[in-house]
């Protein structure tokens, strides 16, 4: 097996929590993702301007679109924005 899928899979079952997404029109999907609360927004001269919520998700299971909505801990949340996508995991930034 390859180290690569071997770690992927330790941090997905360390880290990962269970949430819903869902992408209108079709039902909801349960899956395993990571979140990362707290991640700094930069502005013009690099200046923090706020924090934001960012989940990461295997390409495997689900790859993001703008307009998903994401439903933790009983709350929804529609991605604003892909961040990073590098083949094996994508990135998004939730709005709110």
């Amino acid at each position: 097996m390859n180290a690569f899928t071997t770690m992927d899979e330790v941090v997905f079952d360390t880290l990962g929590v269970v949430a819903q997404i869902q992408r209108r029109p079709n039902p909801s999907v349960r899956i395993t993702l990571i979140v990362r609360d707290g991640v700094e927004r930069l502005g013009e001269f690099q200046q923090v301007i706020g924090r934001a919520r960012h989940v990461l998700v295997r390409n495997r299971e689900w790859t993001f679109r703008r307009g998903d909505e994401v439903i933790l801990d009983g709350r929804t949340q529609a991605v604003e924005a892909l961040v990073r996508d590098d083949g094996l995991v994508n990135e998004a930034v939730l709005h709110g």
